[in-house]
Formats: C-alpha cells, sequence, structure tokens
C-alpha cells in the first residue's frame, strides 16, 4: 500500500511540475498586471542558466502564516526563473517532515528546501537527501548535522539578533522595566534564539532578568490564555515581549478585554503595558498604527525565501554562494517608519523587488553576514548553551 501511494505522490509531482518552454526567466506578474520577473544579479534574460526543467520541492514546518508567506514567496520566485515547486506541509513533526522529503525525493525532485518543524529531527531528512545526492537547502531554523552529512545552503533571519535589538530598544527607552516573554515554538532554536538575544540586550544593561513564560508557538490564540494567566497571578511587569506579531495581537487583546491601558513610547504621556515584538509584517504596521504595538523588528520570510531560491539558482549555475548567511534587521520598525517595510503579501512583495525598493541581491547579505561574523559567533554560542540547559 505504501508503494502504491509512492507511485502516486510521484505521479501527482509529475503533473504538477511541467517544463516552461523558454530558457529566460518565465515571466511572472502580479494581480494588477506588473511584471516581476527575475534575474540573478549580473545577468540578463539572453545569458541566464537553463532552468526550465528544475523541479523543486518546499517543506514547509507548519500552518501559519509566517509560513505560508515562505512558501508563496519561494513558489513565485523560483517560478519567475522558470522552475517548478511542489510544496508540502510538515505539521510541526519531525516524523511528517523526514515523511515529506523521501517522499519528494521519490518524485524525483532536484532539490529540497526545507523549514525544519524541529531541529533535532532535521539530521535525518539530511541524511536521506544526502544518500539519494539529492541538494537539500534550509530556510530558518538552524538544521542539526551529523557526521558526514551536508546541506548545500541555509538561510536564516537572526533571531538572537532579532530579540538582542527589541532588548536594546527597550533598555534604552523603558530601563527600569520588568520584562516577561511569551516564546515561540520551542525546539525550532529560532524561539530560543530571540529568547537568548532579549535576555543578552537587557543583561548588558544591568536591568532584572527577563522571565520567560509559557509558549505560544507563534500563535495568538494560544497566548491568549497564557496572558489571562499572567494577569490573574497578580505579577507586576512593564513590558511583554512577544515572540512575533501574531503573539503580540494576543497579548493586545487581553490586554484591552482587561481594561489595561496600552503604552508605546516614553513621550506619549500615558502609562501602562509596552508590548515589543518581532515580525514586522504588514497587519503589524497597522497595530503600531493603532497604538498597540510598540515595535516590531522585521524578519520578513519573503525576502529569506527568496534568498534560498537565488542560493539554489547559483548551486544550478556552479557559481560561488556563501552557504550560510543570518540576516541583521537594517530597522526597527514602528508607527513612524512602517513605509520602510518589507512586505510579507506576496503581491506587494514582488512590486517592491521589481521596484528595488529594498536589498534583495544575495551577495549582500553574504557581505553583510561577514561583517558581522564575529557576533553571529557569540550569539549562536548562547543558543547552543541555552538549549543545552532547556
Amino acid at each position: 500500500m505504501k508503494k502504491l501511494a509512492t507511485i502516486f505522490m510521484v505521479f501527482v509531482v509529475a503533473l504538477s511540475m511541467g517544463a516552461c518552454s523558454s530558457n529566460a526567466p518565465a515571466p511572472v506578474t502580479t494581480s494588477d498586471g506588473t511584471d516581476t520577473t527575475v534575474l540573478t544579479p549580473g545577468t540578463n534574460a539572453d545569458t541566464a542558466v537553463d532552468l526550465k526543467n528544475k523541479k523543486l520541492a518546499f517543506i514547509n514546518a507548519g500552518p501559519d502564516d509566517y509560513y505560508a508567506a515562505f512558501g508563496n514567496a519561494f513558489t513565485a520566485v523560483a517560478k519567475s526563473y522558470g522552475m517548478n515547486v511542489a510544496e508540502l506541509n510538515s505539521a510541526y513533526s519531525a516524523e511528517k517532515e523526514l515523511a515529506n522529503v523521501q517522499d519528494m525525493i521519490s518524485a524525483g525532485v532536484d532539490a529540497i528546501a526545507v523549514i525544519s518543524a524541529n531541529t533535532a529531527g532535521s539530521s535525518a531528512a539530511i541524511a536521506a537527501a544526502n544518500s539519494a545526492g539529492v541538494p537539500i537547502f534550509y530556510v530558518g531554523g538552524k538544521p542539526e548535522l551529523q557526521a558526514g552529512s551536508e546541506i548545500q545552503g541555509h538561510v536564516t533571519d537572526s533571531f538572537v539578533m532579532m530579540g538582542y535589538m527589541a532588548g536594546q530598544w527597550v533598555s534604552e527607552k523603558y530601563p527600569q522595566a520588568k520584562c516577561v516573554t511569551i516564546p515561540g515554538q520551542l525546539g525550532q532554536r529560532m524561539a530560543e534564539g530571540e529568547v537568548v538575544g532579549f535576555a543578552m540586550a537587557l543583561d548588558e544593561a544591568g536591568m532584572t532578568p527577563l522571565k520567560v513564560l509559557a509558549s505560544g508557538e507563534w500563535q495568538k490564540e494560544k497566548t491568549v490564555p497564557i496572558m489571562e494567566a499572567l494577569i490573574d497571578s497578580g505579577e507586576k511587569f512593564d513590558v511583554v515581549f512577544a515572540a512575533n506579531d501574531e503573539t503580540a495581537f494576543g497579548v493586545i487583546q487581553v490586554l484591552k478585554e482587561r481594561d489595561i491601558p496600552i503604552k508605546q513610547y516614553p513621550d506619549d504621556g500615558k502609562d501602562g503595558i509596552v508590548v515589543v515584538s518581532n515580525n514586522g509584517k504588514d497587519s503589524g504596521w497597522d497595530a503600531m498604527k493603532d497604538g498597540g504595538l510598540a515595535i516590531s523588528v522585521p524578519n520578513p520570510p519573503s525576502l529569506s525565501a527568496d534568498l534560498c531560491v537565488q542560493q539554489i539558482v547559483k548551486y544550478f549555475s556552479k557559481e560561488p554562494y556563501k552557504k550560510q548567511i543570518q540576516i541583521t534587521p537594517s530597522i526597527i520598525l514602528d508607527a513612524k517608519n512602517t513605509d520602510k517595510g518589507i512586505s510579507w503579501v506576496l503581491d506587494t512583495y514582488m512590486k517592491q523587488r521589481a521596484n528595488n525598493v529594498f536589498e534583495w541581491n544575495l551577495s549582500y547579505y553574504e557581505e553583510s553576514y561577514d561583517k558581522n561574523m564575529v557576533k553571529y559567533e557569540k550569539f549562536d554560542k548562547a543558543v547552543d548553551d541555552y538549549m543545552a540547559k532547556h
């Protein structure tokens, strides 16, 4: 029965990955007709590498709008190069992730990109791809590599840096604050990275240590009862560091329901709880403008997915590239600068990209990573130490 299922999967993927008819990147337009076709930096339509028969698999971590934005951008940018993508979802299960990778290997894809559902479970998927000779790339959390295994690329936001930047903002604006955090899905390393970075910034400023609450798993609905329990406990706190904007929305909802004032900035003339987060998603821009969310350190999944595709193009083109990069956010978003945010919404992102509204070339982020290498190494070690203790 399992064999029949695998054969059916291969058949379905083969149908979904029909070859493109041109050697140049395939035209891709947004809903209003804007041409967002992209090229590898330094190439043009006449010299671009022939990618028309390349079939990619994108293994997504779970059913979340953050991960959906990854998949949307990955597919669109890959399509703009003429490649085709089959996307599967692991529903936060390491076992399902491995099964998805194995299914895509059986389907004969040319490369696999993965957002790992659990860092500790990624080694089996990597071993399967290595054994089959299929290049495997990672986006997001750092995968676990066993001796003799290798990956062909890894793009991640520096979640430690994001937490650190949010913590620095709080320490500068509210140096006497008592801070709590509702972390994201633990075990993926991303959530732990945010906690470590924020705590480091508070420690450097000599502030009260960060208190870590239960995980909201990046979801508004699961955040609400955690926030309610915190308020019911009577514990005093001044700042909530939400793992992402969805978590922040849950925090803000509870504060409003309990008629607890919300404060954004030291000079806004208000008293209340300050809510800060990571993500910088489009709906977060509205929350900042509406006076609920103070800041959000951006990590647009659209950009990370884009850079992963560019790594894959470099791999197929046999061009040099850095196999690992971490992205440093260029700004902290607040109500006054949301126009500088990189959109998570596919049409908007592709328009911004086509108009060079932001830096999107892989080489730019490779250079930035090199410049911050020492800091990243320090951060990575801090997360390793934290995860070993928790």
